[in-house]
């Protein structure tokens, strides 16, 4: 997950725990949310839906869904 934000960001300095949000990430935008969702669906080989996408709150729940996803 982390290799995804540094691509989508274009920083190597970030360091993501499970209860990292958007409002703690320089430039998180909504833009940001569907490259990062792009990005991570093509990473792992899933599909996320609007409504899946719509409840993350923060970096742990993306990944509980992303390994939820990928089993």
């Amino acid at each position: 997950m982390t290799e995804v934000f540094h691509e989508v960001f274009g920083d190597d300095t970030i360091r993501l725990t499970p209860t990292t949000s958007a409002e703690q990430v320089a430039g998180w935008d909504s833009i940001k949310m569907v490259t990062i969702i792009i990005s991570v669906e093509q990473q792992f080989g899933i599909k996320l839906r609007s409504r899946e996408v719509d409840q993350l709150k923060n970096v742990g729940d993306l990944a509980t869904l992303v390994q939820a996803k990928a089993a």
